[in-house]
């Protein structure tokens, strides 16, 4: 967090000169101690996060994929003219993290064509509007890589 602060003192300051450099490290320290005071940040949740990095962008990468696929398949739906069989699909997502949950159930609900209508433990309910799009939810890439990102260590609340 402390190089992030950095680096944004530095973008927003428009140049960099050794004074403000300086300034930075001493402004982006004070605003570290603070946050690891009173938020729970801490040196070792920041190394968590970093070795997670790699998971977490190619998780945007699959989620990007997943999406285009879905609009062009929802397009291809409505130009076709063909009646839609709309439907509910229950499955367990087995995930170990809230988190991991809440962003599987995000993905799912901004993928166009399907909805997460309920998430209880690790239960997901989602409405597609076409059974077609539920084929494979449960080995969905957003799960797999997910699943990927919890096994590199964390707390319960981390993803």
């Amino acid at each position: 967090m402390f190089i992030l602060c950095l680096l944004l003192w530095i973008l927003f300051n428009g140049r960099f000169t050794t004074e403000i450099f300086l300034f930075g490290v001493v402004i982006s320290a004070a605003v570290y101690a603070v946050s690891c005071t009173l938020l729970g940040f801490s040196f070792e949740k920041d190394k968590a996060l970093m070795r997670r990095i790699p998971g977490i962008l190619k998780m945007a990468l699959i989620f990007l994929r997943e999406m285009l696929k879905s609009n062009l398949a929802v397009t291809k739906m409505v130009w076709s003219g063909r009646k839609l069989s709309p439907c509910y699909k229950t499955f367990e997502a087995h995930l170990r993290t809230d988190a991991a949950r809440i962003v599987l159930a995000d993905c799912i609900t901004l993928t166009p064509g399907t909805i997460t209508g309920t998430l209880e433990g690790d239960t997901l309910t989602m409405h597609c509007i076409d059974v077609s799009m539920a084929d494979g939810s449960e080995e969905a890439a957003f799960i797999c890589q997910l699943q990927k990102i919890e096994g590199n260590g964390g707390s319960e609340d981390d993803v």
